[in-house]
C-alpha cells in the first residue's frame, strides 16, 4: 500500500523535526537534512505542477460542435 504525496510530506516533516534529537553524528544528521529537504521540495513541486495542470484543464473551454443534430 502506497502513501499519498500529502501523507509522505507530513511524514517527512515529522522526521525533519525529530532529526536533531536523534543522537546521530552531526555529519549524518546534515546528510539526512539534505535528503529530507530535497524530498520535500520534489513532492511540493510535483503537487504544485499537478494543481496547475488541473486548473488549466478546468479553464479550457470545450470546442464548439461541428455538426448540429436535426432533433
Amino acid at each position: 500500500m502506497l502513501m499519498s504525496r500529502a501523507s509522505t510530506l507530513i511524514l517527512l516533516g515529522i522526521l525533519t523535526i525529530l532529526t536533531p534529537f536523534s543522537g546521530l553524528p552531526s555529519s549524518f544528521r546534515s546528510l539526512l537534512a539534505v535528503i529530507f529537504g530535497a524530498s520535500v521540495f520534489a513532492i511540493g513541486f510535483s503537487l504544485r505542477a499537478r494543481e496547475a495542470e488541473s486548473a488549466q484543464a478546468a479553464t479550457t473551454e470545450p470546442a464548439p460542435p461541428t455538426e448540429v443534430s436535426p432533433i
